[in-house]
């Protein structure tokens, strides 16, 4: 092109708009335009070796450059959503739902102790009405109303007397035969309820009745149902044992006196231990404080006389019995055991801190799936904002060039026969723009697909990088492209995409000599033809090997980090393929590949 003068050509299209007022073409206002622009800081240049001067590349326009900092990493920032104020969000959330939880703790527990109230005032009411009369108000509106909580009641042996409240049977209407096959299942409740409120324990009476029978050798100690509770003599077990054969044979004695002697009544406290002191032929019963209770045999003054002389002979005779024996301790129990369990409220209460942790968990999980799509939807509107602006910044040196290319076919005859292929590389380039532009403007659609033969995309895209050696630096291809079914392909994008991959295997081999290899399988295993562009350059970083196809990412010092990106986004989500890397090593060289899915 250094032998063409363009000059003539100019004069004449500068002659024909001073004569019209206006271009000769509507495109050329743009070219007269560019030939007087002044040179501008901000803008790059590309010298024009024929006409001796710079062409002024357009920096980038208003609307390009708000793109880029409404994306900025501080955008949050602008808005007070410093880091500093996004931890003290963070922690402060940490805080706020750990109050919550330990509040809702503590009104369950307050339910708790309220539930717990009711349940031994109920026990109170209950343990006190049979010494009430049957229409007696307590009895009426108490006692006999249902309960919003689940009650069992069992005596000291554990043996279930009553059961009430929701999701309980009724013992009063059950038959002999149901009464067996009930109390069996209520045991497992018995001890769930314990294990959740500890039972309520109430004695009917402060005082608990017994008799005492004593033949003048052996002593036992009976309840009112004349269970046995204490014994002691030499033909009886020891004390101590309360194996069921011990307490067969204190039964079977227990029998025998009742059968030979009168019993004698004892009235004890029911709620404290008592003492007996047993000396033979003689005994006396105590209090835990030490007071007389009952005594007899020989040597003892007669029960029925409590003088003070008689009480200090007793005395006397059970300080000599303790010292030969240790007094025994017992107790006659009547106590009455109340089991409950939590009230329907209180149970849907508890699971309150369960269902604000699962909420809790919800709403995490909505806001990370959220969070991430909004990071994404930025990464996209980067890329894609910057596709419809590479776009619209091509189309102007698009219109110039055609003007260009049409002025000079107009004026062919005044152009030297190198004309002919000044207007064909131009063509090309033109063509190479036209292609460009298609490209970008297709980021953000739903492109066409149709089956094609990726060997040829990729003949055509190894075949323009190798025209182009001197441009692009030193290197070799090597291609080995085996028979593959056809791919749904759209030519134009995917052969953007590996326009990008060789690109970045050429910056990694740099100025040195380096060689490329490009291959093309078939499927293996599955449904997919196999695409892989390996170099020996400078390869990648382990920690970088990752981040190499998110948008943004670069390790080169000039460059928006978006090629590897188009390259994911046009593989995986408009051909529906794969894009990974199958091998890198630091120095060794870089290997990526593609999965597209046959036709």
């Amino acid at each position: 092109m250094a032998d063409t003068d363009t000059t003539p050509i100019l004069q004449e299209a500068d002659t024909a708009e001073e004569k019209n007022g206006r271009p000769p073409h509507r495109r050329r206002r743009r070219l007269a335009g560019s030939r007087v622009a002044k040179p501008n800081p901000e803008a790059g240049s590309v010298w024009d070796p024929e006409g001796e001067s710079a062409v002024v590349v357009a920096p980038p326009s208003p609307r390009g450059r708000s793109l880029l900092p409404r994306w900025t990493p501080g955008f949050l920032s602008s808005w007070g959503l410093s880091p500093t104020f996004r931890v003290f969000i963070f922690l402060g959330s940490i805080v706020g739902v750990m109050s919550f939880l330990l509040y809702t703790e503590y009104l369950i527990r307050e339910f708790r102790i309220q539930e717990r109230d009711r349940a031994e005032l109920y026990a109170r009411l209950y343990a006190l009405a049979p010494s009430l009369p049957p229409d007696d108000v307590v009895v009426q509106k108490v006692v006999m109303n249902p309960i919003s909580f689940p009650l069992i009641v069992t005596n000291h042996r554990g043996e279930v007397t009553l059961c009430k409240g929701p999701g309980l049977p009724a013992l009063s209407d059950a038959s002999e035969e149901e009464l067996a096959a009930l109390l069996p299942m209520l045991l497992p409740i018995v001890e769930r309820m314990d294990a959740a409120n500890p039972p309520i324990r109430i004695f009917p009476d402060p005082k608990a009745y017994g008799r005492v029978y004593f033949d003048g050798e052996s002593l036992i100690i009976t309840g009112g149902n004349d269970e046995v509770f204490a014994w002691a003599g030499l033909d009886l077990p020891d004390p101590g044992d309360t194996s069921a054969v011990a307490l067969a044979l204190v039964g079977n004695a227990q029998t025998d006196l009742a059968s030979r002697v009168v019993p004698r009544d004892l009235t004890i406290p029911a709620q404290s231990p008592s003492f007996l002191y047993f000396g033979g032929e003689a005994f006396a019963v105590t209090d835990a404080r030490g007071k007389l209770l009952a005594w007899g045999g020989a040597g003892m003054p007669p029960s029925e006389d409590f003088s003070a002389a008689a009480l200090a002979e007793v005395k006397a005779q059970v300080q000599r019995i303790s010292r030969l024996e240790v007094p025994q301790s017992f107790r006659i129990r009547t106590e009455t055991y109340f089991h409950y369990d939590d009230s329907e409220l209180i149970s849907r209460i508890s699971l309150a801190p369960f269902v604000t942790v699962g909420v809790l968990l919800l709403f995490a999980l909505v806001g990370y799936v959220g969070f991430r799509n909004i990071r994404r939807s930025e990464q996209r509107s980067i890329w894609v904002g910057m596709a419809k602006e590479t776009a619209h910044q091509l189309g102007t040196p698009l219109s110039s060039l055609a003007g260009w290319l049409e002025l000079m076919e107009t004026h062919r005859e005044r152009v030297e026969e190198s004309g002919d292929s000044i207007t064909a590389e131009m063509r090309k380039d033109v063509a190479r723009l036209t292609q460009i532009a298609s490209r970008f403007s297709q980021i953000g659609s739903v492109p066409e697909l149709a089956p094609g033969d990726v060997r040829r995309v990729l003949t055509e895209t190894v075949s323009y990088f190798e025209n182009r050696g001197p441009q692009f630096g030193r290197h070799s291809f090597e291609t080995d492209f085996e028979e593959v079914p056809d791919v749904l392909v759209n030519e134009e994008l995917m052969g953007w995409a590996l326009e990008n991959l060789l690109k970045n295997s050429i910056d990694a081999i740099g100025g040195r000599d380096g060689r490329i290899a490009v291959s093309v399988r078939p499927p293996v295993d599955g449904n997919y033809v196999r695409i892989t562009i390996q170099d020996n350059g400078r390869g990648i970083e382990p920690e970088n090997a990752a981040r190499v196809f998110e948008p943004g990412f670069s390790t080169k010092k000039r460059g928006w980090g978006l090629g590897l990106a188009f390259v994911k986004r046009i593989v995986e989500e408009y051909h529906c393929g794969r894009i990974h890397i199958a091998r890198s090593e630091a120095g060794e060289g870089t290997a990526f590949e593609i999965l597209l899915p046959a036709a």
